[in-house]
């Protein structure tokens, strides 16, 4: 599964949160909480058509020649991001869908059996030869800010129910 791991930092939620004393079923239930969130902005994030920066996408050629929406034809992709718990700290964000990772981080393709690249560039469209062709990046997982206002809402909501 191709997923973001978002690192601790000093006085952060995820740091807060590990240090709860809360029992494992507790902790697990609230990681799921923040796990489902996550995992819907990051699909709505595809409606919008930008990072979790904010920074649109760049248009895809088959957007350009045939319309629609980049990175949205199958909506396969979308549909496919979850969550799964790690432990009883931990939430991974990802998906399984096996060309994710070349559009979120890019990639450069290169012809390996032959002198050239062959494609059809969009369904229907016209073939093209190429020796290199270069994806840009496309990232769609990550955390907003909107999501960590999200989890503090969460463990706030969480605690208060349980106190």
């Amino acid at each position: 599964m191709i997923g973001v791991r978002v690192a601790v930092k000093q006085g952060s939620v995820l740091e807060a949160l590990g240090r709860l004393a809360l029992d494992r079923a507790d902790k697990r239930e609230m990681l799921d909480q923040m796990g489902i969130t996550v995992a819907e902005n990051t699909r709505l994030r595809f409606l919008d058509g930008e990072s979790p920066e904010g920074e649109p996408w760049e248009e895809s050629l088959r957007v350009k020649l045939q319309g629609g929406e980049t990175m949205r034809d199958t909506g396969v992709l979308m549909n496919s991001i979850t969550h799964v718990i790690i432990g009883d700290s931990a939430v991974e964000i990802g998906t399984n869908v096996p060309y994710a990772h070349p559009l979120h981080f890019g990639a450069t393709i290169r012809a390996v059996n032959g002198p050239y690249l062959r494609f059809q560039v969009a369904r229907g469209g016209p073939w093209a030869s190429k020796k290199v062709v270069v994806l840009p990046a496309r990232p769609f997982l990550g955390i907003t800010d909107e999501d960590a206002r999200e989890f503090v809402t969460i463990i706030n909501l969480f605690l208060g129910t349980r106190q």
